[in-house]
């Protein structure tokens, strides 16, 4: 079996797959106020996580995950979490996968990437809290060395967009700017992606230190939303009316 606990289909077409796990304990995780997809309506993630308690989800086997996605027409799949890197199964989700043309991108902290990996994703989102080891150990509760090794070995690969996290705590616009400057040293052409903390930050702050970080990376930006999400179709698992 795989680490693969829940999918959820957007208007694009494409899935999101979260794994199971993480080794990391980033206080601000997404995952740790809810395990399923942070789109769906509440009374869809309560009625979840009562499954989820009365242990009534199972895991998808390699299998189980390509009929689905095939099933759905899905073309492009991201793998998220929980760390998808940590599944041993995750190399032969992604050979199945691509037996259908269906593209993986991987949405990860980096730190177990391997050439494999880089090599068979479509693309990938690495995700760098802190480029300080002190800080990077405050939020995370671990060493970035690998992870910074890793991106170094992997920035200028073509597969790579990079991805941070902006609280108003710790990691502020100083810090930031710090992991801009090491981005652009390595390939001063890739994304990077600056995500507020989901518990709220004052967006105006963020909206100004992203103007100051694009005159070292002008490739920075933050997802603005200006309309109305919508709900993602619930793939797996399947909960009754």
């Amino acid at each position: 079996m795989t680490r693969v606990y829940h999918i959820v289909q957007f208007d694009s077409g494409d899935a999101y797959l979260t794994f199971d796990g993480c080794t990391w304990n980033c206080y601000y995780c997404v995952w740790r106020m809810s395990r399923w997809n942070i789109c769906l309506p509440q009374e869809v993630k309560q009625k979840l996580e009562a499954l989820w308690n009365s242990k009534s989800i199972e895991f998808l086997s390699v299998d189980d995950i390509v009929r689905i996605l095939v099933k759905n027409n899905v073309k492009k799949a991201f793998f998220g979490g929980g760390e998808p890197t940590l599944d041993p199964e995750i190399k032969a989700i992604i050979r199945a996968l691509k037996m259908k043309d269906i593209d993986v991108w991987i949405i990860t902290n980096g730190e177990h990437l391997d050439d494999e990996l880089v090599s068979m994703a479509k693309g990938i989102t690495f995700s760098i809290k802190a480029l300080d080891k002190k800080l990077h150990f405050r939020v995370t509760g671990v060493s970035n060395e690998r992870v910074l090794d890793n991106f170094r070995k992997y920035a200028k690969s073509g597969k790579i967009v990079a991805e941070t996290v902006y609280d108003g705590k710790y990691i502020k616009c100083p810090e930031i700017a710090r992991i801009a400057r090491f981005i652009s040293s390595l390939n001063k052409e890739m994304s990077f992606r600056i995500d507020p903390v989901v518990q709220g930050v004052n967006l105006e702050d963020l909206d100004r230190c992203i103007e100051e970080v694009r005159k070292i990376l002008p490739t920075t930006y933050r997802w603005k939303i200006n309309s109305p999400r919508k709900f993602p179709k619930l793939l797996y698992p399947q909960i009754g009316d």
